[in-house]
């Protein structure tokens, strides 16, 4: 196992996150199945039994210039384009389990005062199940299969397609500090694309900082037990995120 692993699993506040997390996402379960009979696109699937502990480094594949509405990078089920907005709740994690690549996937919405899914997929992937290609600290994890998947809000088994093409480029002098964000004109011009800048920046006001790169970000319950984790910073967390993942691929 490898350290970070180690110190996650052993964390009692990380395992306390995600044991909140969970009791809300089986929650919100129970309001999606109620919400699928309004929504014609609400899903939820898994590929292993569900609802089950979760207590892994988990890592946000997330777009350059993470705003609101841009916040996740692509994904498709069924060929069906996942949105890529920022929501509470709403995660596009990679993570392994064993020799197993994991991905969850969801997006949280909200209707009649409750949470629910707009989309929810948990799957595993075996090492012959998907690809990567690492360079450096550049690193590119992609997958184009059909699995068998529970469909959570039915109960049967299904066919589900899972596609995509996510990158991680190194982020060391890619980071650029809230100061920056707020005063740089290139910068502004950018996130006034997608009419942010006046605007809450979702990872910029979580973090104190923009990444101008594509790459996979330590989910914020892990950003708020850096320290505990044994990094500086949030920012020394992010900046050795490829550690965990050449640990585990090579």
């Amino acid at each position: 196992m490898c350290d970070i692993c180690e110190k996650v699993k052993e964390n009692k506040e990380y395992a306390q996150f995600m044991e909140k997390m969970l009791e809300s996402d089986e929650k919100r379960l129970e309001a999606t199945k109620k919400a699928s009979t309004a929504f014609q696109y609400v899903f939820s699937f898994s590929s292993i039994e569900y609802p089950t502990k979760l207590v892994y480094p988990m890592f946000d594949a997330r777009a350059a210039y993470a705003v609101p509405t841009n916040y996740f990078q692509q994904l498709f089920v069924n060929e069906n384009a996942l949105g890529m907005a920022f929501s509470h709740g709403s995660m596009r994690a990679l993570f392994f389990s064993g020799k197993r690549l994991m991905l969850l996937s969801k997006s949280v919405a909200h209707a009649e005062g409750e949470e629910f899914f707009n989309s929810f997929v948990l799957v595993h992937f075996e090492p012959d199940e998907y690809k990567y290609v690492l360079k450096g600290e550049e690193l590119t994890i992609s997958a184009d299969l059909q699995k068998t998947m529970k469909n959570l809000l039915t109960g049967k088994n299904e066919k589900v397609r899972v596609r995509f093409n996510f990158i991680n480029q190194p982020v060391r002098n890619r980071i650029v500090s809230r100061e920056r964000v707020v005063n740089s004109t290139q910068i502004k011009t950018i996130y006034d694309k997608y009419g942010t800048t006046n605007r809450k920046m979702a990872s910029v006001d979580m973090q104190g900082y923009a990444i101008t790169v594509p790459h996979f970000a330590p989910h914020p319950y892990m950003l708020q037990l850096a320290e505990k984790l044994g990094y500086a910073n949030g920012r020394e967390m992010q900046e050795k995120t490829i550690e965990y993942f050449r640990k585990h691929l090579l």
